[in-house]
């Protein structure tokens, strides 16, 4: 099947979005892409427009970039350049954390209701598709690239994916068009590259038409993907889409099921897959005894148990140091803690005359402290207000404690301590803890 431009505009047009932005990075299938759009741009809702990130990892960077500014110049597309410095951690690829890098300015960029178009083709599909395939990926993994999806604020567009490189190239030597090689693309140390030039070469001789079928199975995978969200969708409403999923739920389900409901409830909570043997570990746990409070972490996330639920949760930090708190001032916590401020409030809160101009010292627990919560009749130790609260125990040590000297004023988030809470129609400080984890 050769390419025609034409082909590109029923998906554009569809989705009708104000601005159009080609993620242009020079090579072949982004210059065809450019050209293909400029020349339909009379017939496209919105506006074409061209974002070019510039990785700084060759040489010859910053003469790509004028080259795709060139390129947009003469063909009057609008293009906005994105700086980026790539400095993988150890372990880390450096494919993988430019990509990661490109795809947030990408996000950063999108306004609500616009359209990120890329040029993948189908011999990226069928590169990406055997990737996953050999990292031992399900149906989701499986299914590659989608041609649209859900992106940041708006869509994001594949229209090339029905097209293969060498339908590509016959159409740019058609129209004169040029494009920038990158002699990376050619290191076989990348595993993409290895399988471009060393696997893909013997399995197109033997299957030429490889590309499109494994494309095909990619889209069945995808269909597989959509019904297992689906169901596991369905799961998670039985228990009201609740942040912590109850035990009761998983232990009624088969292991395939509650596999795909813990998949499925994860991405909701924006964490990392976990590997698979991790999976298995947390439906194992499910049986623990009662007054134990598992962990089964992973990069970049656990799952704990507690109270006949499961917590899905980035891993906290150690809490931060001691620090004086100003009224009118905000704290940030860090470590996904959230921030902290004291808001002047009437009745409300601490008693304002206890903070001095120096501020209240915010401190966390090292144990043995003890307080009266204001409107209960005893003073207790806090370890024992916070089982009774049912505070999770992961963030008890992370709870923000308010001093006046050595006297315990307040546990931010849970309540005020007697006797110094603010009455009616005395000046008070709210204590206002924003964007913590959920505490019980």
């Amino acid at each position: 099947m050769s390419f025609n431009p034409e082909s590109l505009l029923e998906p554009l047009q569809r989705l009708r979005a104000a601005r159009y932005w080609l993620g242009l990075s020079g090579g072949l299938d982004s210059m065809v892409l450019l050209h293909a759009l400029a020349t339909q741009r009379q017939a496209l809702p919105g506006e074409l427009r061209a974002v070019h990130v510039n990785h700084g990892l060759h040489p010859d960077a910053k003469r790509w970039q004028d080259r795709c500014g060139a390129a947009c110049a003469a063909l009057g597309v609008p293009m906005d350049v994105r700086q980026v410095s790539v400095q993988p951690g150890v372990g880390e690829s450096l494919e993988a954390v430019a990509r990661d890098l490109r795809y947030r300015v990408f996000r950063e960029l999108l306004g609500a209701g616009d359209v990120l178009v890329l040029a993948h083709h189908q011999d990226d599909q069928l590169e990406t598709f055997l990737l996953q395939a050999l990292r031992g990926a399900g149906a989701r993994g499986l299914s590659a690239m989608p041609e649209e999806t859900a992106f940041a604020t708006g869509r994001l567009l594949r229209p090339l994916l029905r097209h293969t490189r060498a339908e590509l190239e016959a159409w740019a030597r058609g129209q004169a068009i040029r494009w920038i090689d990158d002699p990376s693309n050619d290191d076989p140390g990348f595993d993409r590259n290895y399988l471009r030039h060393k696997v893909l070469p013997p399995l197109r001789a033997r299957w030429p038409a490889a590309a499109e079928t494994v494309s095909r199975s990619a889209r069945l995978c995808a269909e597989a993907a959509e019904l297992m969200d689906e169901l596991a969708r369905l799961d998670w409403e039985s228990c009201g889409r609740a942040e912590a999923l109850p035990l009761r739920l998983l232990e009624s389900l088969a292991a395939p099921r509650a596999r795909n409901l813990l998949r499925y409830w994860l991405r909701q909570r924006e964490l990392p897959t976990p590997p698979s043997h991790k999976l298995e570990e947390i439906l194992r746990q499910l049986p623990a005894r009662g007054d134990r409070n598992p962990c089964i972490d992973w990069a970049g996330a656990e799952v704990r148990r507690y109270r006949r639920r499961l917590y899905a949760l980035k891993p906290l930090p150690a809490p931060p140091s001691e620090f004086v708190l100003r009224p009118g001032e905000r704290c940030e916590l860090g470590g996904g803690l959230g921030s902290l401020s004291l808001v002047s409030a009437a009745g409300e809160g601490i008693c304002a005359d206890l903070a001095t101009p120096r501020g209240l010292r915010v401190a966390f627990r090292n144990g043995g402290e003890s307080c009266r919560p204001a409107g209960q009749a005893h003073h207790r130790p806090l370890k024992k207000w916070l089982q009774d609260l049912h505070v999770v125990p992961w963030l008890r040590g992370s709870l923000p404690l308010l001093y006046a000297d050595d006297r315990l004023l307040a546990v931010a988030g849970l309540f005020i301590c007697e006797p110094y809470a603010a009455r009616a129609g005395e000046a008070g400080l709210r204590v206002d803890w924003r964007q913590h984890p959920p505490l019980t």
